[in-house]
């Protein structure tokens, strides 16, 4: 019985108290009496409430001295709260940074939204209550969060997986919807990968493996996998056999996009305004020269096909040197979109309208 009263206290510190609603032994005994029907003279309270300290949990309390009457001077434990395990700030950031995964399905994102809470101080609680959270994002992933478990055990077993893998496709009636890929004769495509790493790039899942028969790395996102499953007789191709890769990207710039194959070295003049931006996306391991008052060369190893991207989406701000036909591939792109947005002639006929 004592063993769980003191649990029933322990629980009842940890969801009511922090440092900005403590409560008085008297306090304590009410709410105790409230929630759980339990009844504790000073004394008793007093004794459990060392024994949770000395146990080691972050019990708090102020001291204060009172005159007894015989003139003796009693110090006094009032105001009891038990530390946080999260700072409103932590739960905060956590709670935040789960809502920017746009491939976390939106039961198990609210699932562990509630988990987290569970550990939120009084205070917390008070201040998440007027937050409200719009989801940009409304991903149609069922079971990432089993993928990840399951790709987990492979790679620490070094085994192979198989699954099935989804592409976005519009229905008939205008919604969006995830199908799993197919051959050409219209069988489900059932994908064999060597697992090495999982990545997470832009608020979404990777996986890094290398897909038979090919000896060559290559990324998926897990939210579009399903059906996945660990082949227990197939032990994973080491990375060591990998063609022309002996290890696996190692920094924001190598696995800008996630696009698979082999990276290059590229330079390329960026604005200062967005050396920022260069950061963010490269990493600060990139190395940086200044050119002129505004302008800094960069030079980075990333994949050819990510770089063109990237430096279309910066536009007048960036201009790739090198490689030669990088730059020669960006011209071809940027005199197609001319041609694309260009400005056609008004008519007479559409003048007068």
């Amino acid at each position: 019985m004592k063993g769980q009263i003191i649990f029933q206290l322990l629980h009842l510190l940890q969801e009511e108290t922090d440092e900005l609603h403590r409560m008085t032994q008297q306090a304590i005994s009410e709410r105790m009496f409230d929630r759980y029907g339990v009844r504790l003279n000073r004394r008793t309270l007093k004794t459990y409430l060392d024994e949770l300290s000395e146990a080691g949990f972050p019990l708090i309390s102020s001291k204060k001295p009172r005159i007894q009457p015989d003139g003796t001077v009693e110090i006094m434990q009032t105001d009891w709260y038990m530390e946080p395990r999260f700072e409103a700030s932590e739960l905060r950031l956590l709670t935040d940074l789960l809502a920017a995964m746009p491939a976390v399905p939106s039961v198990q994102r609210e699932a562990l939204l509630k988990k987290l809470m569970y550990h939120a101080s009084p205070t917390c609680r008070e201040a998440q209550s007027g937050h409200h959270v719009v989801y940009l994002h409304t991903p149609p992933a069922k079971q990432l969060l089993f993928s990840v478990d399951v790709l987990c055990e492979a790679i620490k077993r070094d085994k192979m997986v198989c699954f099935q893998y989804s592409a976005c496709h519009l229905t008939d009636d205008g919604t969006i919807s995830q199908e799993p890929r197919r051959r050409s004769t219209g069988a489900i495509r059932e994908y064999l990968v060597s697992p090495y790493e999982i990545a997470v790039s832009q608020g979404r899942y990777y996986l890094i493996c290398c897909k038979e028969p090919y000896r060559t790395v290559s990324h998926y996102r897990i939210d579009r996998i399903s059906e996945i499953s660990i082949m227990e007789r197939f032990d994973r191709l080491p990375v060591s056999e990998l063609t022309g890769r002996k290890k696996l990207p190692e920094n924001l710039a190598e696995q800008l996009y996630m696009y698979s194959g082999e990276t290059v070295t590229c330079k390329f003049l960026a604005d200062e305004r967005i050396l920022s931006d260069v950061i963010d996306w490269f990493g600060a391991d990139v190395n940086l020269e200044r050119c002129s008052d505004h302008a800094i060369a960069v030079t980075v190893q990333v994949h050819p096909k990510a770089m063109q991207h990237w430096a279309l989406q910066y536009g007048e701000w960036v201009e790739v040197l090198e490689p030669a036909s990088l730059r020669g591939e960006l011209a071809a792109a940027v005199q197609k979109l001319a041609v694309n947005y260009r400005v056609k002639p008004v008519t007479a006929a559409q003048s007068r309208q």
